[in-house]
Order: structure tokens, then C-alpha cells, then sequence
């Protein structure tokens, strides 16, 4: 009767341990943030892929998925056009507030019953690189950036267009700028992964340095704009 009371038990706690091992590793895959990039407005768009060449004023979204409601921060790099911030974008009218909730959440958001959509931009040449961070918590580092970089916005036109202005402190506070590296060591080894990318989308590589950040990069080849036959 002993040794039966003595297994009885173990049996349980070796059940209770797998059970526990199996849900805390479920809970941990689905709170592994993930975003897509989509290229096209509204819903007849298609996934992004690493090096996809893109015509000028190509529209783009991006869809993130978390399993708990996360901080997202999204940039662009080039050479020719600097640093610029999706998102957060105070002056989006319609644009989704930190943090992001933990279903799918669309970017930049939607406004007058219309999803907004960023676009690639024009004399942009040769790659530009899209940056997409997601963390646990507000990032100090990108928080400190966020003021001085160009953003999105569809405050700045009477017509709502989505434009890139300059940062509230003007040229004086201005980072990020043109022939110029990314302003942040978080962001290039979040650019870094795009070089060599055989995915674009899915989920996101947690940062080696910070906890509870992840990121991930999606690397384009600008079109060169073309003159409309008869055009000047």
C-alpha cells in the first residue's frame, strides 16, 4: 500500500508538470508579436516579399498580431530620403493609439471610413527599408527619437492626402536626415535582418540586447518613375 500511495502522487505531479510545460509554451508562441506587410490598398492586396520592386506612390499596409497588447514603432530608411516615422504619427487623423491591442490590428489605421495606407516615395533610389519594432513595454531610446524625426501625416493637407512633414522642432531638432546612417543602434540590427531575408513577413526575431523586443525588416527596389507618353 505504501509504494502504491508513493506512485499515486508522482503520477500526478508528472502530469501536472506536462500540462504546465505545454500551456506555458503555448502562452509563450502566441505572445510572439508578427506583422505582415501588404502591398496594395483596402482588401485586394498581396504579401510582401524581400526585394520586391515597387513602382512610386505604391500604397502599403501593415498588419501586426500579438498575443498581449504590445508598443509598435514603424520606419522607413533610405539613403536619398533619411529616417522617417510611420508609426506612432501624432498628426495622423485615424491612426491607431499605443499599445496595440493583442488581436490584428491594421497600420497606419482608418479614417472617414476609409483604410489609410502609406506609400513608397518618389526619387527614392536604389532600396529603401521598412523597420517594424514591437515591445512589451514603451522603448526609452525610440521614444527620445520619435520628436525629432519626419512623419506621416494627413493633418498637413486640406484634401486629408497622407504627406511626410517635418518634425514639430523643425529643421533645428531634425534627425534621420538625408546620406545619413539610422539614428539608432535598435534599428539597424532590426535593418540588418532584411539584407539577407528570405521572408518578409511572420513572426518577429526577439533583439539580442533589450528584452521583451522583437523586430523585423522588409527591404524594396524603387521603380524609376516614368514619363507618360506625351508628357513632359
Amino acid at each position: 500500500m505504501e509504494r502504491r500511495a508513493l506512485v499515486l502522487p508522482a503520477v500526478a505531479a508528472i502530469a501536472f508538470a506536462a500540462f504546465w510545460w505545454s500551456n506555458h509554451h503555448a502562452n509563450a508562441s502566441t505572445a510572439i508579436p508578427a506583422a505582415s506587410w501588404c502591398v496594395g490598398a483596402g482588401p485586394d492586396y498581396t504579401l510582401a516579399r524581400p526585394y520586391d520592386e515597387l513602382a512610386p506612390d505604391t500604397p502599403f499596409r501593415l498588419r501586426v498580431q500579438s498575443g498581449e497588447p504590445r508598443h509598435v514603432y514603424v520606419f522607413s530608411h533610405s539613403d536619398t530620403d533619411g529616417t522617417l516615422l510611420l508609426h506612432p504619427a501624432p498628426e495622423l487623423k485615424g491612426g491607431v493609439a499605443q499599445p496595440l491591442a493583442a488581436d490584428a490590428a491594421w497600420l497606419p489605421g482608418r479614417a472617414n471610413d476609409k483604410d489609410l495606407a502609406w506609400t513608397t516615395r518618389r526619387q527614392v533610389l536604389p532600396t529603401t527599408t521598412y523597420i517594424v519594432v514591437a515591445a512589451a513595454a514603451p522603448v526609452a531610446e525610440l521614444e527620445a527619437l520619435l520628436p525629432k524625426l519626419r512623419r506621416w501625416s494627413n493633418s498637413a493637407a486640406t484634401d486629408g492626402s497622407m504627406q511626410v512633414v517635418m518634425p514639430p522642432g523643425g529643421e533645428a531638432a531634425l534627425a534621420g536626415k538625408p546620406r545619413t546612417p539610422l539614428p539608432d543602434p535598435l534599428l539597424q540590427r532590426a535593418a540588418n535582418l532584411s539584407a539577407t531575408a528570405t521572408l518578409a513577413n511572420g513572426p518577429l526575431t526577439p533583439d539580442v540586447l533589450l528584452a521583451d523586443v522583437w523586430f523585423g525588416s522588409w527591404r524594396i527596389k524603387e521603380q524609376v518613375a516614368t514619363t507618360p507618353a506625351g508628357g513632359r
